[in-house]
């Protein structure tokens, strides 16, 4: 039922985050390099490299329409790139933190993005504008996704709550909680009447947005999950990645786990069906992309036997499932496949870098970054390999450092603020007394 169609190697760190374009032509995925990998996925397609952050790129993806892409990185920098060997693109500081996570919007004009600065923003792409910020989170935003009719999102932080989003008004319409263990993913079912949960324990939940409660619940893996995957045309099927190397595929029809897939060597951080359900790509630890190639049978509708076409109806019930143990669980492992030496080009630089203040328009400045890089390139050519990774370990680092450092800032910030308050207070009540 599952087979490995392609193996794709370049990067040079783990594999943070991987997106099919809406054509299924290509395939983008970043890394903990500093660089995202525009991959070819027919024959005689080349790939291109991208560069420019100057951290870690922790999230990627395509605008619905396939004309952009989207990055962001540990060094708080948002960047849209136009998808060509031109590597035309606009780089902006988006948030006073690591940026997590970043999400075009269904209509392709708007871009959220989720930072360790614990809020969440809403920016323009054409006119590369601030329009809002949702600030409701108290600690690291560590993924948020529109809903697929564009009227929602859906957000989960390390203060271990998951929120539910009106994205016109701004507002937060509910708050999950989760009293053991914080989330890293979440993702709208097709439908957008669920959401899909990846928590750090292990865990998978299915929230049902109308209620408001947990519908389905998995004890699947035995460390954390990191990403998951419905699939997009039957919303039947759900893959999970996880810290421990193993990838689960869940009947959600059935309310189980029905088959574990090895294959990665280390930890998935990344999985993502193709826009068909044809296909899904996984990405972690091993620097290495693997394709697979994936029948899911669809189940239609019986009312509508009597036409040609065929409907997806999905039926999601409730559900908790321990897929450690007590379940029958079918294995696959990955079958060897030939590694696909694509020629990786590096696109050319042509990027114009834009500061940004919260809450206020960006004013752009273009900045020449030709110069830089061919400087880059010629001193990196007589660097060996164990040179390039300590330095992505160096500044991987020194990343860690900036976020600890801003962290510090804003307790110092906090503490005094709550002194403030007390000075404030204690004023007050001896005015009270004397009085």
């Amino acid at each position: 039922m599952f087979s490995v169609e392609r193996n794709l190697r370049g990067h040079h760190g783990t594999i943070t985050s991987l997106a099919f374009s809406p054509n299924m032509k290509q395939l983008i995925s970043c890394s903990n390099d500093k660089s995202i990998i525009l991959w070819g996925l027919q024959q005689k397609m080349k790939a291109f490299r991208f560069t420019g952050h100057t951290s870690s790129v922790s999230d990627v993806c395509f605008a619905p329409a396939g004309n952009l892409m989207a990055s962001c990185s540990i060094d708080g920098s948002l960047a849209v790139w136009i998808p060509n060997i031109t590597g035309e693109s606009t780089f902006w500081k988006g948030h006073q933190a690591a940026a997590r996570s970043v999400a075009f919007t269904p209509d392709g004009r708007q871009i959220l993005s989720a930072s360790d600065d614990k809020t969440i923003k809403l920016w323009n792409v054409h006119k590369s504008k601030f329009v809002a910020s949702f600030n409701s989170h108290t600690n690291w935003v560590r993924c948020t996704r529109p809903s697929p009719d564009g009227n929602q999102m859906v957000s989960c932080a390390d203060d271990r709550t998951i929120k539910l989003w009106d994205l016109k008004s701004g507002d937060c319409i509910h708050t999950f909680y989760e009293p053991k263990a914080q989330g890293n993913y979440v993702e709208f079912h097709p439908t957008g009447t669920c959401i899909g949960t990846a928590l750090s324990n292990g865990v998978v939940k299915i929230y049902e947005t109308r209620m408001r409660k947990v519908l389905q619940l998995y004890e699947i893996h035995n460390g954390p999950v990191h990403c998951l995957s419905f699939h997009p045309t039957s919303g039947n099927y759900l893959i999970t990645a996880s810290q421990e190397g193993t990838l689960k595929v869940l009947d959600l029809m059935e309310g189980r786990p029905s088959y574990t897939l090895y294959g990665p060597k280390g930890a998935v951080h990344s999985v993502k069906f193709s826009p068909d359900g044809g296909y899904f790509a996984t990405g972690g630890a091993d620097n290495e992309i693997l394709v697979w190639k994936a029948n899911f049978s669809p189940v239609l509708d019986v009312a509508d036997t009597s036409s040609n076409k065929t409907s997806i109806k999905t039926k999601i019930r409730p559900s908790i499932a321990g897929g450690l143990q007590g379940v029958d669980v079918k294995k696959i492992v990955a079958s060897s496949v030939t590694e696909d030496r694509q020629d990786i080009e590096d696109a050319s630089v042509n990027s114009k870098r834009t500061s940004s203040i919260d809450e206020l328009e960006i004013s752009k400045k273009t900045m020449d970054m030709q110069i830089s890089d061919s400087h880059e390139k010629t001193g990196n050519a007589n660097k060996t390999e164990r040179e390039k990774r300590l330095e992505i370990i160096i500044g991987d680092l020194v990343s860690q450092v900036d976020v600890l450092t801003n962290t510090l800032l804003a307790l110092e910030q906090r503490v005094t603020f709550i002194e403030d308050q007390q000075k404030e207070n204690l004023g007050t009540g001896i005015f009270s007394n004397g009085e």
